[in-house]
């Protein structure tokens, strides 16, 4: 495990990234003996340098959630990141594309909560008694941390990018509402264009 120094030195070197719109080299290259751990601690010092700024975490996002990319990283769980209020657009508006350095987009159910979730051991029925509605939305991933390292090319590792915020960098929140019990959530498609041409289609099972 690092010590808290070299955590908030990381979330620094992430917050002058995200500013500079230069990545930095994978820290899972530098400290080859980091944990997950170091990861999520690193996260919650940026997070706790955004919060210092002013911003104010709004909810959480949840990654990796299929067993194939759970697989493919090396982990048994998925990762999740913090959304602060300044990561929220509404549907329809224009995305400052500029306060990003490589933006991907995801299509994704958001989850919103009429009371808060706590505790180890949280059930699918938990989460489901909690929530007030769902809706489609788009995550906006970012890498503050280089996807491929400069030298050696070799791509970026999981304790990377749950440092880097599990890669989230926004979030467009969509309309219509529903019910967690309205619909079966598994068998919500989604449909994603780009210029008005198909770029990828998928259902919620894959991911829920």
């Amino acid at each position: 495990m690092l010590d808290r120094a070299t955590h908030q030195a990381l979330a620094r070197e992430l917050h002058d990234a995200e500013r500079s719109r230069v990545q930095v080299e994978h820290f899972s290259k530098r400290y080859p003996a980091m944990e997950i751990a170091d990861s999520y601690a690193i996260q919650r010092e940026w997070v706790a340098l955004k919060v210092a700024e002013g911003r104010v975490v709004k909810g959480h996002k949840i990654g990796l959630t299929s067993r194939a990319m759970q697989v493919s990283s090396n982990i048994t769980e998925p990762d999740h990141g913090a959304l602060l209020d300044d990561m929220f657009f509404r549907e329809g508006s224009d995305i400052p594309a500029a306060r990003f350095i490589l933006p991907r987009v995801e299509v994704e159910l958001a989850f919103i909560l009429e009371r808060d979730l706590a505790g180890p051991n949280v059930s699918i029925f938990d989460v489901l008694a909690a929530t007030d509605y769902v809706v489609p939305a788009i995550e906006i991933i970012d890498a503050r941390i280089e996807q491929a390292d400069r030298v050696t090319k070799a791509p970026r590792k999981v304790f990377d990018t749950i440092a880097d915020n599990a890669a989230n960098a926004g979030i467009v929140m969509g309309g219509r509402p529903v019910k967690p019990d309205a619909v079966d959530l598994r068998w919500c498609g989604a449909l994603l264009y780009k210029n008005g041409v198909i770029e990828e289609s998928g259902l919620a099972a894959a991911v829920l």
